[in-house]
């Protein structure tokens, strides 16, 4: 049925189509005609200007007798300059943008508008027509004010046989470009072999008589199927004569351009076309408007189905086609209700197995304590029972009796800031009394004492700072403790002036922090506080050290500023 509609209304158009191109094709012809003639009036008086001008330039008794007077004093050119402009002695048409005397002769004093001949311009080809005959030239030349090329009209300054200089008239790029036609047309003009095309105003030196257009051809009057500036059109040509020389005008009509004729021509087009697009549609219609339902309905029946909605009934009776995939449709669904269920009852194992394995990790991590210093505390207090037997090593047992209740009693609930720094305190002051003045130390917290964070974070720098930082200096060890607040963290501060660490020994640490290796048994106490921290506080927390081999280490912890109950698991 397609075929039967749609054939005739194929051929049909493409006769319309084509009556429509020569019709529009002949008119625009007869149009680019008639303005090849207006054309040819705006330039004629362009060049007419510009020829007379520079006739008339050349021929003037002031700048003639200037150029052969041979000043010998500066000052007489001077004196010439100031009481003659040039640009009053030429008397310049509107169409003209400037004028200027060229000259080359030892001694001669320049200005702005009598301009030394550079060597540019003596090897070019039209100052070889003009010095070699009486009439004007056309060129393209750079001009001394712009500093952009411009169209001009040269003419040879002759005086008792010789030629003391050229007068050169130079047009603006703006007055050609307002020839008086359609926007959309395109056209050039050659003057003398100077080619100007109105799509590229900015004419440039190249563009001379070696660079003809083809277009560009003997007859009075041609029309042609061209390729101007990348545009299919037509196009015409005239030549014209002024004065003794002759020219050429070609004008250029876009597709585009000749568009509007097919207007008129489209309604009658356009309304055949659309009929027979909707007898087409009706006979279409009427032969599948029930297959087209039932399409529309197994759609439907999908779009539930890829929005989640599962209760979908088939009611459909065919048996065709559309019933097959009604019957796939429903087996789908059946096989992806099991999938999810299967994927939901997996996901809550791994959930489940993930949090069991965190929080036994969690537990392992945290009870971890080096007994290095219970031993040597112990030591100590042997060594001074033994010695003393009084108050001070009472009270070195009472402190250590409550440092191992608080480790005995460690569990994973928070405890306060005061209460950490308190614990941390104590193990200060048991070490302060194994080393005695070799060791000071000072703790600054300007963060609320009920701020609430993990037992057993600091103790274990501070250890670390005697360990690995003072514990080998033979005096003036010192250990400072700060937490403040930073925006929206908090900061923990652990500075030592010990022996501090190689770059190397840094790096080792810093990437057993990254990936908490505690196989090599070093290290392990602040590994598992940075672990700690981010498995209860998130990734973007946790520990960084800084060390400088023989001055000393700082270890900071970054907590949250407001912390949140519960394991977040990274």
């Amino acid at each position: 049925m397609f075929l039967i509609v749609m054939l005739p209304t194929f051929a049909a158009s493409i006769f319309l189509l084509n009556g429509m191109r020569n019709i529009t094709r002949d008119k625009s012809i007869e149009s680019a005609l008639a303005k090849a003639d207006s054309l040819s009036y705006w330039i004629s008086e362009i060049v007419s200007n510009g020829e007379q001008t520079a006739s008339t330039a050349a021929s003037n008794t002031d700048i003639i007798g200037f150029l052969t007077a041979g000043y010998d004093d500066p000052s007489s050119y001077y004196k010439f300059y100031s009481e003659n402009r040039l640009d009053k002695l030429v008397s310049l048409p509107a169409s003209a943008e400037n004028v200027y005397v060229y000259v080359d002769r030892p001694g001669f004093v320049y200005s702005s508008s009598f301009i030394k001949m550079d060597y540019e311009m003596l090897n070019s080809s039209w100052y070889k027509q003009v010095s070699s005959g009486t009439s004007t030239v056309w060129a393209v030349v750079r001009d001394p004010i712009s500093e952009s090329y411009r169209l001009a009209c040269a003419a040879p300054i002759w005086a008792e046989g010789e030629m003391p200089g050229i007068v050169m008239v130079t047009f603006s790029n703006s007055w050609i470009e307002n020839v008086p036609l359609d926007e959309a047309m395109a056209y050039s003009f050659m003057l003398n072999g100077i080619v100007y095309n109105s799509d590229a105003p900015n004419i440039q030196p190249g563009e001379d008589m070696t660079n003809k257009p083809d277009y560009f051809t003997d007859s009075a009057y041609k029309t042609f199927d061209s390729d101007l500036y990348g545009v299919r059109g037509y196009g015409v040509v005239k030549n014209i004569r002024i004065g003794e020389n002759d020219h050429q005008i070609a004008l250029f009509l876009p597709n585009e351009y000749i568009a509007y004729e097919l207007d008129r021509l489209s309604l009658i087009y356009g309304g055949y076309c659309a009929l027979m697009v909707v007898l087409s549609l009706l006979i279409i219609l009427l032969f599948t408007s029930t297959f087209s339902t039932r399409i529309k309905t197994l759609s439907d029946k999908m779009h539930k189905v890829a929005d989640g909605d599962f209760n979908v009934s088939f009611n459909d009776s065919g048996s065709d086609e559309i019933s097959l995939l009604y019957e796939d449709l429903s087996l789908m669904i059946s096989n992806m209700q099991k999938l999810i269920n299967d994927n939901y009852e997996a996901k809550l194992q791994g959930e489940a197995i993930k949090f069991t394995q965190m929080e036994a990790e969690f537990k392992a991590l945290s009870s971890q304590i080096n007994p290095h210093f219970l031993y040597n505390t112990l030591e100590t207090i042997r060594m001074k029972a033994y010695v003393n037997n009084d108050k001070e090593t009472a009270d070195l047992v009472k402190k250590l009796g409550k440092f191992m209740r608080r480790c005995l009693e460690f569990k994973d609930a928070e405890v306060t800031l005061k209460s950490e720094l308190e614990f941390t305190k104590a193990y200060l002051e048991l070490q302060q009394a194994r080393f005695g003045d070799r060791i000071n130390y000072h703790i600054y917290s300007e963060v609320d004492g009920e701020y609430m964070i993990l037992p057993l974070l600091i103790q274990p720098l501070v250890e670390n700072a005697f360990v690995h930082g003072v514990e080998a200096s033979k005096g003036g060890g010192k250990i400072d403790i700060r937490v403040v607040y930073h925006n929206d963290y908090v900061y923990v501060d652990v500075a030592d002036n010990g022996q501090g660490m190689s770059e190397e020994k840094l790096r080792e640490l810093e990437h057993k922090l990254e990936v908490s290796d505690t196989s090599s048994g070093k290290s392990i106490g602040i590994t598992n506080v940075h672990k700690r921290i981010q498995m209860y506080h998130g990734t973007k927390y946790g520990m960084k050290v800084t060390s400088v081999e023989g001055e000393g280490t700082t270890i900071r912890l970054t907590l949250p500023r407001e912390p949140k109950k519960g394991l977040v698991g990274g």
